[in-house]
Formats: structure tokens, C-alpha cells, sequence
């Protein structure tokens, strides 16, 4: 049985848990298999589809009603607190909002200036703690500066607190219309999957191993380090993406429209692409639109 097989097999058998429990289970079992690098060997260690899916539906199960998803209660608070033990992934999707994330002594969220409601949070079986909007597009009384009893409120604020060195499997971060910065915080994340509409991410003090990138009309400023395959599909915003690391090790390719491209001195404006002899464990996979592209090796 390949390995495409065993996850399609589990797919059909998690069909009775709501769809984004199965959408997690299946992500980090294709993640299992990506780290591991021996599909027979973690399938040997799961045994067959219908083995695992019991396990699965059983762990989704059991997890107590204070770990599930919540929303929070008020404008301004604390929405959920959880620890460096119990936190294995991040993911993190958020519209219109001004968030910053910075150091703390475990992992929680506080909102300021949003609706009751407006947030989801939790802590799924497999260890991912996320933060949502529940609404995926706000409406208009998301950016009122009047709650509904008249009185001033701010804009609306997410801060989220992480230890210090946090180490985790996945860090998956969705940004649409707000800003996010990360500017002092150490993570080490073994998949990163860095997503942009129209905000900006800053990121920094980031390094990991494979990563992918997709800006639409924002921006994404990321300094860390990074290996194994990192993609970038930038459609007409900024992708910079300043790593730590020896040029030489990494390889390119890049497919470049309206837009430019550019590797430490290697550079692509307009139509055509970029192609590194032969191709490294660590490799850039570029696709570039209209916008703009920038990595420097230092």
C-alpha cells in the first residue's frame, strides 16, 4: 500500500467527525510521513486505516469540553490559557485585526476592542492550539468604534503569548485584510505555512525546515532560517525573506510574470525564470506574479 493510499483510505473512514477534526488528523499524519521518510515503517507503526481512524475518533472523542473551541465572552480579556506541554502546533487565521505576538510564560490569546463572539479558540486532541475569526468575512460593525450601548471602544487588538523557544511540529499562520507581527520571539517549527490576502506579516527569529509562502496583494517580511523545500507564490504583493545560512547549500527555481525576482545577486525582472544546475535538498520553488520576490542568504 503506498503512502497515498493509506491516507485516502483514512480519509473515508474519518468521514463521521466534523470535517476540520478531519482535516487536522489527515494534516498531521501527511506530516508524520513527510518527517519520518519511511512510509512503510509509519505504517508498520499505526497499522492499517481502519486501526488508526478507531484511534483517531476515540482521541477526538475523549477531549474534554474545556479544550474544545470557545469564543470569547467580552470586547477586552483573556480568551484561553494552555501549556509549553500541551501545545504542539499553531494555527492562527485571522481577518481584520491588529495582532502581535510576543513572549509569555504559556500560550493564551487576549482580545481587545472585538465583539463577544468574534473569536474561536482551543486546543485540539493532537495538540494544536488555534485562533480563529468566527466570522470569515467581519461585518461593517466590526470596525465601528461604538459598541452597542454607545460607548468608545478601541480597534480591534489580538495579542497571543508563547513561551520562551517554543518548539513545535507546525506553525500555520492565515492573515486576510489586518497586520501581524512576531518581532521577538524565538520559534522553532519543523512546517511553517505562511498565508497573506491583503495584510502584512512580519516575522522574525523563526527557523524551522520546510515552509510555503502565498502573499496575494500583502506583504510578508520573514527573517529566521529555513530548510528542505520552501515555496513562495507571490500573486502581486512582497515576499522578503531574510535567512541565515550558506547560499551555496540552496537551489532555485523561479517562474517570474510582471514581477522580479531575487536570490542574494541572482535576479529575474519581468517575464521568464530562473533555474539553479541541478536541484538541492534545500530549494526554492518560486512563482511570481506582478509582485516582488527577495531572498538574502546571510
Amino acid at each position: 500500500m503506498t503512502r497515498q493510499e493509506y491516507l485516502s483510505g483514512l480519509k473515508l473512514l474519518l468521514r463521521s467527525l466534523p470535517v476540520e477534526e478531519q482535516e487536522e488528523a489527515l494534516e498531521y499524519y501527511r506530516g508524520y510521513f513527510d518527517d519520518a521518510g519511511d512510509d512503510e515503517e509509519v505504517m508498520n507503526e499505526f497499522g492499517t486505516p481502519e486501526e488508526l481512524a478507531q484511534s483517531i475518533v476515540t482521541k477526538f472523542a475523549g477531549i474534554p469540553s474545556v479544550r474544545q473551541k470557545q469564543k470569547n465572552e467580552s470586547n477586552d480579556g483573556t480568551c484561553g490559557s494552555f501549556t509549553n506541554d500541551e501545545v504542539r502546533s499553531l494555527d492562527i487565521s485571522l481577518g481584520a485585526a491588529e495582532i502581535a505576538m510576543i513572549t509569555g510564560t504559556c500560550f493564551s490569546v487576549d482580545c481587545r476592542g472585538m465583539a463577544p463572539g468574534d473569536i474561536r479558540y482551543g486546543l485540539s486532541p493532537f495538540g494544536t492550539f488555534s485562533i480563529e475569526n468566527s466570522r470569515k468575512i467581519p461585518d461593517m460593525n466590526f470596525w465601528n468604534h461604538n459598541d452597542a450601548s454607545g460607548s468608545s471602544v478601541n480597534h480591534p487588538r489580538i495579542l497571543i503569548r508563547i513561551p520562551e523557544q517554543t518548539k513545535i511540529d507546525l506553525l500555520r499562520l492565515h492573515i486576510g485584510a489586518g497586520s501581524f507581527t512576531a518581532k521577538d520571539v524565538d520559534i522553532r517549527s519543523t512546517r511553517s505555512y505562511i498565508d497573506v490576502d491583503a495584510g502584512n506579516i512580519v516575522l522574525s527569529k523563526i527557523r524551522g525546515g520546510a515552509a510555503e509562502f502565498r502573499c496575494g496583494m500583502g506583504n510578508i517580511s520573514f527573517t529566521g532560517e529555513l530548510h528542505g523545500l520552501i515555496k513562495a507564490d507571490c500573486g502581486m504583493g512582497n515576499i522578503s525573506l531574510m535567512l541565515d545560512g550558506n547560499q551555496e547549500e540552496y537551489s532555485l527555481a523561479a517562474k517570474v510574470g510582471l514581477g522580479s525576482v531575487r536570490f542574494n545577486d541572482l535576479h529575474k525582472d519581468g517575464f521568464g525564470s530562473i533555474l539553479s544546475s541541478g536541484q538541492k535538498q534545500n530549494h526554492f520553488s518560486i512563482n511570481c506574479g506582478m509582485g516582488s520576490v527577495k531572498i538574502k542568504m546571510r
